[in-house]
Order: C-alpha cells, then sequence, then structure tokens
C-alpha cells in the first residue's frame, strides 16, 4: 500500500513508468548521457544512507555502494551481494551514466544484465563508496529475502513511524495504540477520512450545544477530539513510511480547526442560542490558553493541555452535574497561573 502511494505521487510529479519484458530493451530506452540507478531485486536501502552517499549535497553523482566481506549480508547473501575486489562486495546500488548500457546489445539476451552492468561500470572507472561506516541497521539496508525478514523489518519500519504512547496524555496514548493496530493491517493512508470524520462529529457537538444539551454536545466533542488525534497520528506516520511531507500543514490546519470548534461547542454548552451570559467567553478563553500551553507542556497542568479530548470529557462531565463554568474558571485561572510561572522562569 505504501509502495503503491509513493509509486502515484511519483507519477503525479511527471515521471514515466516504462515496464519492460526483457533487459534486451533497455538499451533502445536509454541515451548514453542518462542517468540510472540499480538497485538489486529484493532490496530495501536506506533513503537516508542513499541520499547521503549518492548526493553529497549536490547532483548526483555515479558511484558503486558497497560493503566489507564480513558484513552479515555479503557472508548471508553472496549470490545477491557479489564480490567486486579482494575486500568488498556490492551493496546492491549503482548509479551510473548511460553510457554502458548500449554495451548490453552485444551480450546474449539471458545474461544477468545488472551484474553486466555493475562490471562494466566499474570498468569505467566509477567509485565504490563503502557504507559500513554509516551505522547501519538491519531494518535499514534490508533484502528481503524471505516471509520472516519481511515480517520483522515491517515491525521495525512500523515501530520508527508509529507514536509512541505518551500516557501523559491518555486519549493520545489511545489513539497511538489504534493508528499503530491500523497500520499493522495495512490501513495506512486513511489520515484525510478521520479528520472529515473529525470535523463532522464536532459539528454534531456544537449542534447539540447550541440547543441546549450542553453534555451531550462535550461528549460528542470528546469522540471528535480522539478522532482528529487518530488522524493526524495517522498522518504523521503515512509521512514517515512514505517519506512525504504532505499531511504535515494539514494537518496543522485541522488542529486549529479542532480547538475552534471545541470552542464553539464550549460557547455554546454555557449559554445556548438565543441566550447569552458573560461567563460563555470562558470557553474560548480556555481553549486559547490550552493552544498556548501546548508547546511548552512540562509541568503537571501544563501537561493536560495535551490532551484535548481528555479536557473535553472533564467538562462534559462538569456540564453533567452543572458545574461547567466553576471547573472552566478554576482551568483558566490555573492554566494562566503556571503560564506566567513559566514565562517567569525562562
Amino acid at each position: 500500500m505504501v509502495a503503491g502511494a509513493m509509486q502515484y505521487r511519483i507519477i503525479e510529479g511527471g515521471t514515466v513508468f516504462q515496464p519492460i519484458s526483457t533487459f534486451a530493451a533497455l538499451p533502445a530506452l536509454v541515451r548514453s548521457d542518462d542517468e540510472l540507478i540499480i538497485l538489486n531485486d529484493g532490496l530495501l536501502p536506506s533513503p537516508a544512507v542513499l541520499h547521503a552517499v549518492v548526493t553529497t549535497d549536490g547532483p548526483m553523482r555515479p558511484v558503486i555502494i558497497a560493503i566489507p566481506e564480513d558484513d552479515p549480508l555479503a557472508a548471508n547473501h553472496p549470490d545477491d551481494f557479489e564480490r567486486i575486489d579482494a575486500h568488498r562486495h556490492w551493496a546492491g546500488v549503482l548509479v551510473m551514466r548511460g553510457g554502458p548500457v548500449q554495451q548490453l546489445a552485444d551480450f546474449p539476451s539471458d545474461a544477468n544484465a545488472i551484474s553486466l552492468l555493475l562490471r562494466l561500470t566499474l570498468q569505467d572507472g566509477t567509485p565504490c563508496q563503502e557504507i559500513s561506516g554509516q551505522g547501519l541497521e538491519g531494518a535499514d539496508w534490508l533484502l528481503a529475502a524471505d516471509q520472516g525478514v519481511v515480517k520483522h523489518a515491517e515491525q521495525t519500519l512500523i515501530g520508527k513511524a508509529v507514536d509512541v504512547p505518551d500516557w501523559r496524555a491518555p486519549t493520545h496514548a489511545i489513539a497511538a495504540i489504534l493508528v499503530r493496530f491500523l497500520v499493522l493491517r495495512g490501513i495506512v493512508d486513511g489520515w484525510r477520512v478521520t479528520a472529515g470524520l473529525a470535523v463532522a462529529i464536532l459539528l454534531c457537538a456544537i449542534g447539540f450545544a447550541v440547543v441546549g444539551y450542553s453534555a451531550a454536545g462535550l461528549l460528542l466533542a470528546v469522540l471528535g477530539a480522539i478522532a482528529a488525534q487518530v488522524s493526524h497520528k495517522q498522518g504523521r506516520s503515512a509521512a514517515r513510511l512514505a517519506y512525504d511531507n504532505e499531511p504535515a500543514k494539514k494537518l496543522a490546519i485541522l488542529a486549529v480547526t479542532v480547538d475552534a470548534m471545541a470552542a464553539l461547542t464550549l460557547l455554546f454548552a454555557l449559554a445556548p442560542w438565543p441566550e447569552w451570559q458573560p461567563l460563555a467567553a470562558l470557553g474560548p478563553v480556555v481553549i486559547g490558553l490550552v493552544r498556548l500551553a501546548s508547546p511548552r507542556a512540562g509541568s503537571r497542568i501544563l501537561s493536560l493541555a495535551l490532551d484535548r479530548a481528555g479536557l473535553l470529557l472533564l467538562f462534559g462531565i462538569a456540564a453533567a452535574i452543572g458545574l461547567l463554568a466553576e471547573v472552566l474558571a478554576c482551568l483558566a485561572l490555573g492554566l494562566l497561573s503556571a503560564l506566567l510561572l513559566r514565562s517567569g522562569q525562562d
């Protein structure tokens, strides 16, 4: 699913995928001044290491990436990582110019084209770059040799991509666990759907508060906030898995939207339409203080600001027992005091 999403984005950017049935068709498609990146079959390399070795903060350069002869990959899979000199094996990645591709026409059609291109590139004097010093782990440079290896790499990749549950904010921790559950089942790129669901639930919450059902409206807002947290963590995971930063801006807009809708829910929970009372401003004031406190969470009370759904649940319970205004006033005072104390320490 991740690979399909990446291919779709690459095609959107103007790249053309050209399938070929045999390597004999390759010389007709490649010009001598083209640049080629060749990956060994089944290899899943680290994008960060590739970027560091191939581009070195400049244009892409021809290079043969190598590993030492005592590397576990070379020892366990000598046929896949063939030896290129007395002390090194090919690491499965080759960046080259298109010239040697034309020489494939001089070899039998059933020859190993990858191995031929590697040898031709070595003869041309293309430099080798060893990556043993890059601090690679098993999942950073992986040969998908069997199902067990792939499964282990999948778990490692997901472990790095999904947020670690932070129990200072319990509903965030629950959202992180839910996202891990979804990603393990292949549901990676559903953050847009979850974001739409969050906004829809919050609109219903505002509607309930407007007509006087303040507790019900705030409890609905809890569900909307949890859906927004799931969407946020889904988007972050999708970005990490697909190496794409597209969700970041949209998720920032979603966060502002959720806070604005929570503020409206609180406002109407204190003063249903068409009534009005000055205390109704406490709702938007508290949400504003929560937004100020979130980036600076550290103390116990400021950490409360991380958990929007938890706060809305507290407000829903307070509304059910008729103490919403009092709870909001106490929380506003506590947040303001904590912010002032933190500012003084800074």
